[in-house]
């Protein structure tokens, strides 16, 4: 042991109480990127409906539907940000989870388990192929160009 480092047992109660923090913050991060996805489409729907069933403008006046349009696109980006901004925080946040797992050796054969890990190895690189992000964007995009469209009617 290096004269620098707290002794083993020590350093194990840090990563116990990290460990939880670190499961919850997972967790919040994902809650907060569906949040924001149910907040934009919600409002994007809402404007939907009220663009097909209001008149758009006076006859011969098109700069608000332009208007409108520019609005409908920064909230739409600004939506998309908020959620890869999240998302970029929950990939940090499940990266600290997967090291704190396997410092605590929740992934060794035997450990905990006879001749099992206590965790699949398999989770260690779940995150990898999370498409989740995407789908959040998608929704977002998509309601945004069925609104711009029935901007442009």
């Amino acid at each position: 042991m290096l004269p620098d480092q707290p002794p083993v047992a020590e350093r194990v109660d840090v990563l116990r109480l990290l460990y939880p923090w670190y499961k919850d913050e997972v967790y919040r991060r994902r809650q907060q990127m569906i949040w924001l996805t149910v907040v934009g489409a919600s409002a994007l729907v809402l404007l939907l409906f009220l663009v097909l069933a209001l008149p758009l403008s006076r006859p011969g006046h098109r700069v608000e539907p332009f208007l409108m349009i520019t609005g409908v696109l920064v909230f739409s980006i600004a939506m998309v940000y908020f959620i890869h901004q999240q998302c970029v925080r929950h990939k940090m946040a499940k990266g600290i989870l997967i090291t704190l797992e396997q410092a605590l050796g929740l992934y060794e054969d035997g450990r905990y388990l006879n001749d099992t890990s206590l965790y699949p190895k398999n989770w260690q690189n779940s995150g990898l192929g999370d498409r989740s992000e995407f789908i959040y964007h998608s929704i977002i995009l998509m309601l945004a160009a069925l609104v711009v469209f029935a901007l442009l009617r």
